[in-house]
């Protein structure tokens, strides 16, 4: 029985995807932002950084986080203030176990293929709204990153999801 399609031997869409990831350094990450249509953000000029919730370590240290999620706040024409800002910054990060990655984390290195582990987070930034403390704007990315990576890659890896997270920031009314 023929229905046109012609079947492919078990294993040979893997190398394509396997090499895709290799390729893109694995970044498995979806990040995604959204913002609350009847905020006016251009009325809004400074903000305060919320310590970063403890609930896990994470790629990079609380201050490094801080100071990284305030450089793109400041790019973007805010101030950073502790005397009545407009926006409070909340972050809240999750990280979960130690994946074994038996059928998708690879890499090549000396022509062989080695598998290696990922950890599967969440980081969510939201920005409140100060004076009535409602969520004007969040940014959230989740998904996998290589868990043996040196701090380095890590912190490269955060820096390129929060430049997407924050890449049209303000939104446009």
């Amino acid at each position: 029985m023929s229905n046109g399609h012609r079947l492919v031997p078990r294993g040979t869409l893997m190398v394509p995807v396997v090499l895709l990831l290799s390729a893109a350094g694995c970044r498995s990450v979806d990040v995604h932002a959204t913002a609350d249509d009847a905020v006016d953000f251009a009325a809004l000029h400074s903000y305060q950084l919320l310590a970063a919730s403890p609930e896990a370590a994470t790629m990079v240290s609380e201050a490094d986080l801080l100071q990284m999620v305030g450089d793109r706040l400041e790019a973007k024409g805010l101030r950073r203030t502790a005397d009545n800002p407009d926006l409070l910054v909340a972050i809240h990060r999750t990280v979960e176990g130690t994946l074994n990655t038996r059928g998708s984390g690879y890499e090549f290195r000396g022509g062989r293929m080695r598998s290696y582990e990922l950890q599967s987070g969440t980081l969510v930034v939201d920005l409140v709204l100060a004076s009535s403390r409602q969520v004007a704007w969040r940014g959230t990315a989740s998904g996998a990153f290589r868990f043996d990576a040196v701090p380095e890659e890590r912190k490269k890896l955060l820096d390129e999801v929060l430049d997407e997270m924050f890449a049209d920031f303000p939104p446009r009314r």
